[in-house]
């Protein structure tokens, strides 16, 4: 038989149950985007293809992130490339702002070319989430090269103007060329090359004196010997090339970086993007990540939403004085 107390006692535990029950789906209904987020696989979109460098970065940095379990559902990598990277921004800047897609873009689709040409997307809108890379420029020249130093480059350009050729690439390479003649009072004779291999080809086959392109191409070549830096647009020296002297030691001011950022769209949910930055933070902070960037001559950033807005604003102020954006 029970007795009175031990019925009251059990009434208690149920009324305690239900009071939890009913605080807890309360709980739910108030932030749905909260801490139920992710409920389902998140898309990663990569605006250029499989096995590009920026392809390769992203699916190394979601292993990191998926391994870990940190968000309790996958992240899986699509690759929509095209218009220079404007294709897969579009995608990603005008998505539904709920988490499940975003996106790993080079900063030129949010900087560079919306001050040439018009695209679908609003590059201000973007939520940023994290800065993951950087990757200066360099200059670079055939391996037995007359041209050592960037002041060599300049008389020679000054003794015969339009003589001496660049090679002419996307706008991230553009920027930093014109800047180049600008302040030194040269001019270059430019040519046009589609992409890193391209460029590097022709330097090797002595069809161009000068490239311009991003450290993780150049790397392979500087380490054979077959190419040679003549100075990098970073503002302080590199790890990875630390004979190369940068632009501003020359007395050359230009500094220019390319970025590799994550982004969703624009009022993204605060808890959502609360547990995409704290996630990415971690991942770009680990050792497996580094090791990865490192092999491929890219620079870890880890920046914050608020420094990657900074970067990426300062950016499209200064190219719109080489572009015509701010015109």
């Amino acid at each position: 038989m029970k007795t009175r107390s031990q019925s009251t006692s059990r009434w208690c535990v149920i009324a305690a149950v239900v009071v939890a029950l009913v605080a807890a789906s309360a709980c739910a209904a108030r932030s749905p985007d909260g801490d139920a987020y992710p409920r389902r696989p998140i898309q990663v979109v990569v605006p250029y293809p499989a096995g590009s460098g920026i392809d390769t970065t992203t699916r190394a940095l979601a292993d990191v992130i998926n391994d870990s379990g940190d968000l309790g559902q996958d992240l899986q990598i699509v690759n929509r490339d095209g218009g220079g990277g404007t294709v897969g921004t579009t995608d990603v800047l005008n998505a539904k702002p709920d988490g499940y897609t975003i996106g790993v873009v080079p900063d030129g689709p949010l900087t560079l070319v919306p001050q040439t040409e018009k695209v679908a997307y609003d590059p201000t809108s973007a939520t940023y989430i994290n800065e993951i890379l950087t990757s200066p420029i360099l200059f670079v020249v055939p391996g037995d090269s007359k041209l050592k130093t960037l002041q060599d480059l300049v008389e020679a350009a000054k003794a015969e103007p339009g003589s001496v050729t660049i090679a002419e690439g996307p706008l991230n390479y553009k920027v930093p060329a014109d800047q180049f003649e600008q302040q030194t009072d040269v001019d270059l004779k430019h040519v046009e090359f589609e992409g890193d291999q391209a460029t590097t080809t022709a330097l090797l086959g002595r069809n161009v004196d000068v490239g311009v392109m991003q450290l993780a191409s150049a790397l392979p070549q500087l380490k054979s010997g077959k190419i040679r830096a003549l100075g990098v647009t970073s503002a302080d020296p590199v790890d990875l090339v630390p004979d190369v002297p940068t632009f501003a030691s020359q007395r050359i001011d230009i500094v220019w970086q390319a970025f590799n950022v994550v982004v969703a769209p624009g009022k993204l949910p605060d808890p959502i993007e609360k547990k995409l930055t704290e996630t990415f933070a971690e991942a770009v902070a680990s050792d497996e990540f580094a090791e990865a960037a490192e092999k491929l001559g890219l620079i870890v950033s880890g920046a914050t939403p608020q420094e990657t807005d900074e970067h990426l604003t300062d950016k499209t102020k200064t190219a719109a004085g080489i572009l015509g954006g701010g015109e």
